[in-house]
C-alpha cells in the first residue's frame, strides 16, 4: 500500500485537531481509501491522494458508513 505523503499527513493532523477524532484513525481511513482506489477504480481525473482524503472527509462528516467500525461504541442511555 502507498505511503501517506507528507502534505496529506499534516492535513489528517490539522482534521484530526479541528474534529477531534485521533489521528491514528484518520490515517487508517485514509490508508482504507488508498485501497479502494487501488481495488474498485476511481472517477476519471481524480488522484490516489484526492480519493483517500474525501474518505477522510466523509467519515469526519458521518456521510458513508464504510469505516463506521472505526467509530468508537456510544453508551446507550437507559430509559
Amino acid at each position: 500500500m502507498a505511503k501517506i505523503p507528507a502534505s496529506a499527513n499534516a492535513a489528517l493532523i490539522k482534521k484530526a485537531k479541528s474534529s477531534g477524532i485521533s489521528l491514528s484513525t484518520l490515517k487508517t481511513v485514509y490508508k482504507r481509501g488508498q485501497a479502494a482506489y487501488m481495488s474498485s477504480g476511481s472517477r476519471p481525473g481524480t488522484s490516489m491522494g484526492a480519493w483517500a482524503m474525501g474518505r477522510v472527509n466523509s467519515f469526519i462528516k458521518r456521510g458513508h458508513t464504510q469505516d463506521d467500525d472505526l467509530r468508537g461504541k456510544k453508551k446507550k442511555k437507559k430509559k
